[in-house]
């Protein structure tokens, strides 16, 4: 099968309309991206890179450099911190080809507020400089406590901070050379900030938390990646993952509310080991990308025993798999360049996450093409691209090794495995947010067609190709 088998159509109106106003709650991590095009000016810019193996933090130009040559050989997206010092000399001597709002619950909270839901945001600090990169601030709402009461306030008249968190991220396409290195995919390195404030600790918001899982339907959680080994007060990762936790539970505790949590990169293994341990467990789903599903893999010690058949979403497909069976969650979630997918354990309704990742992938397809999506309208324009002809094929074998049929539109959904072809865009407007996209699109929106009213609920999911 290939994408010229497939059905490309898909009623965008009908799934806006369902996930008009449904509330998600989306937290922790957002900053402002510094968008850098890896090209002969930067490596000017940067120097030579040094001998350096494989740090957890940058802490100076030359490893920058070693670290972006080690990511444009590897073929897969990385990310690293950054000390203070090293973004400080970034600020001075790389000058941004783009900047705009970044981290994963900014970029989730913004992508639901222009396809018409109601997202509430939560984030550590908040700058003018920072706000001013959303594009419907009016439609997101933040938590705060006023008086002991939670209240939900507009974001434009959220509390704001003096310090403005901000990532560089290096781009670079497929053939890109930089210091005699050649790059492999489209993908980028990102350098991130660190800021102490960064932490999980909530502050007098964790008075009231416990009632925001009144507000909201589902929660996408994020960000916790980003914790600091040590920080000024003496504190580390064991405390304030402990904080986290105690924060989803409480935000859980009496609300029948599903959760999401985005596993993220980070090169601290410890980090790794409890937010796999402590924060995981407490969520229903987990996203990941592919670099994050191989660490975790290697993690779990799963590598020597998963088979390789070349078949890409096959072999994904056992690897997330796998992964489920060792982690205490109904589903573990990967979105690829080709295709999205999911292995399920009794996580929802597969007709609900096979309608969440065909509305997803038509969101992906308009923010490639564009850059950006500034109305629910802009999103008809992503389906212009047909389902990839590797994604297609990719989840037509993953079919036949379950055993099961695809749909008219390329897709496979049942009570184990959801799997969708991606429309994938050539030669994107950037590749920055496209995964935070499809993540919010998709659990948003199988969230609400669950959620929505009972009596019509049977007409919600019968959507396109529903009875394929």
């Amino acid at each position: 099968m290939t994408a010229t088998d497939v059905d490309i159509e898909h009623d965008i109106e009908r799934d806006i309309d369902v996930l008009a106003d449904y509330p998600v709650f989306a937290a922790y991590n957002a900053n402002v991206d510094a968008i850098v095009r890896v090209d002969d000016e930067l490596a000017a810019a940067l120097g030579e890179p040094v001998d350096d193996d494989s740090p957890e933090k940058l802490h100076a130009t030359g490893e920058l450099v070693t670290a972006l040559q080690r990511t444009m050989t590897a073929g897969h997206g990385n990310e690293l911190p950054m000390s203070d010092e090293l973004a400080a000399t970034l600020l001075e001597v790389v000058e941004p080809d783009e900047q705009g709002l970044g981290g994963q619950a900014g970029l989730m909270s913004n992508v639901l507020s222009v396809l018409g839901a109601a997202p509430v945001f939560y984030t550590y600090m908040l700058s003018d400089r920072q706000r001013a990169t959303f594009q419907r601030p009016d439609r997101i709402r933040y938590p705060v406590n006023e008086d002991g009461e939670l209240a939900l306030v507009p974001l434009t008249d959220a509390p704001v901070a003096d310090q403005t968190k901000v990532n560089f991220i290096f781009e670079f396409t497929e053939g890109t050379e930089f210091h005699g290195v050649t790059a492999t995919d489209d993908t980028r390195l990102i350098a991130a900030m660190r800021p102490e404030r960064f932490n999980l600790e909530i502050g007098d918001l964790d008075e009231v938390v416990d009632r925001l899982g009144e507000e909201v339907g589902c929660a996408l959680l994020s960000g916790y990646h980003s914790l600091k080994r040590r920080y000024e007060d003496g504190t580390g990762f064991e405390e304030h993952v402990a904080s986290g936790k105690r924060t989803l539970r409480r935000l859980r505790e009496g609300h029948d509310m599903r959760v999401q949590v985005e596993y993220g990169v980070t090169h601290y293994e410890e980090l790794r080991r409890l937010i796999r341990e402590e924060i995981v467990p407490e969520a229903d789903l987990v996203g990941l990308d592919g670099r994050e599903l191989s660490m975790l893999v290697s993690d779990l010690g799963l590598g020597d025993a998963l088979p390789e058949t070349g078949r890409p979403a096959v072999d994904d497909y056992e690897a997330l798999a796998a992964v489920l069976d060792e982690l205490d969650v109904d589903g573990v979630r990967l979105h690829a360049t080709d295709y999205f997918l999911t292995a399920t354990d009794d996580y929802l309704d597969p007709e609900a996450g096979r309608r969440g990742f065909e509305f997803a992938a038509v969101v992906a397809a308009a923010k490639a093409s564009g850059g950006r999506v500034r109305t629910p309208e802009d999103v008809q324009g992503g389906l212009a691209y047909p389902p990839s002809d590797d994604g297609v094929a990719a989840v037509a074998e993953l079919a036949d090794h379950v055993g099961a049929e695809t749909t008219a539109a390329g897709s496979l959904a049942t009570d184990a495995v959801v799997a969708v072809p991606n429309r994938v865009v050539p030669n994107p407007q950037g590749t920055v947010g496209i995964g935070d996209a499809v993540a919010a699109a998709s659990f948003a929106l199988e969230n609400a067609l669950v959620d929505a009213d009972p009596a019509r609920s049977e007409e919600r999911l019968s959507g396109s190709h529903a009875d394929d």
